[in-house]
């Protein structure tokens, strides 16, 4: 199988749209954050591509104090197991070189992501009651150089 890593482009907002709704059903981004996404974070939201679909797709920024953030990384159901959101997540980490900390949230319990950000070297910094809102935790982890 043949997947690109590339920047993300308009003409993929609606096959984001739909891998997020699969993805995060009940936090996603909504159509209008991620069509904003595509133009003020270019080299910084990518997408994996095969076969002319939209595997799966990282989301980095930079903060205003230089810290890095990996907001968001999917991968679709489809072709989950096949490598790409570790060659998606290490295409952002390299877009985000520039900061020397960088910074995710995760889902307390999704024991798969966090065990693909410890091998890229990430860390637990904090668990976060309520950082969504009520109910909504998250592990904070952290990535220095």
């Amino acid at each position: 199988m043949s997947v690109e890593v590339r920047p993300a482009r308009r003409s993929d907002l609606e096959a984001i749209l739909a891998l997020e709704e699969a993805t995060f059903p009940e936090e996603t981004y909504g159509e209008i954050a991620l069509r904003q996404f595509i133009d003020l974070f270019p080299s910084r939201f990518l997408v994996a591509e095969s076969a002319n679909t939209v595997a799966g797709y990282a989301l980095g920024g930079i903060d205003d104090g230089g810290e890095g953030w990996l907001l968001s990384l999917g991968v679709s159901p489809a072709f989950q197991g096949q490598g790409i959101g570790t060659r998606l997540l290490g295409a952002v980490l390299a877009a985000l070189d520039d900061a020397p900390v960088i910074r995710l949230t995760v889902l307390p319990g999704n024991d798969h992501a966090v065990a693909l950000y410890e091998k890229n070297g990430f860390s637990t910094e904090a668990l976060r009651p309520d950082y969504y809102g009520p109910g909504q935790d998250r592990l904070v982890m952290v990535r220095t150089r």
